[in-house]
């Protein structure tokens, strides 16, 4: 058994997203050269109550999913969608089903629920503690989060 530790950081509270919803996070995090990057993530909390995490990117053009739109699902809410150009994911696997980038995946986000708040793992980000509380209207939470 492997005695590292695996670096986990609260995101938001696991009720703070309603059910069949998504959010979007911009965080910042720590490259290989020690470098703080701007790492947007997006959030999905299934109708099942299962949380699943993505890389906020799609792959055809590496832009947010919720760019254009600005929402991150059909209209069924039974997959998510690239408002751009219009791929479809499995909101399960990321897989893209239809659209330019079909075959290709969304970069998954390890996810976990512990008590009550949803925390991104195995990610190193950056520690300075801020929240920017203003709403810049894109429906995006700046956050970079200080562990302790």
């Amino acid at each position: 058994m492997s005695s590292e530790k695996v670096e986990v950081f609260v995101i938001c509270a696991a009720d703070s997203l309603e059910q069949s919803n998504a959010k979007a996070f911009r965080l910042s995090r720590i490259n290989e050269a020690g470098e703080s990057r701007p790492f947007s993530i997006v959030v999905i909390r299934t109708h099942a109550n299962d949380y699943f995490g993505y890389v906020n990117s799609c792959p055809h053009e590496r832009i947010w999913l919720n760019f254009g739109e600005g929402s991150f699902f059909t209209k069924d809410r039974a997959f998510l969608k690239c408002g751009r150009h219009g791929s479809i994911f499995e909101i399960d696997t990321g897989l893209c089903i239809e659209g330019p980038c079909k075959g290709k995946s969304l970069e998954p986000i390890a996810l976990a629920v512990v008590d009550g708040d949803v925390c991104i793992c195995g990610v190193k980000l950056e520690e300075s503690g801020f929240v920017d509380p203003f709403d810049d209207g894109d429906d995006t939470m700046e956050i970079m989060i200080h562990p302790e």
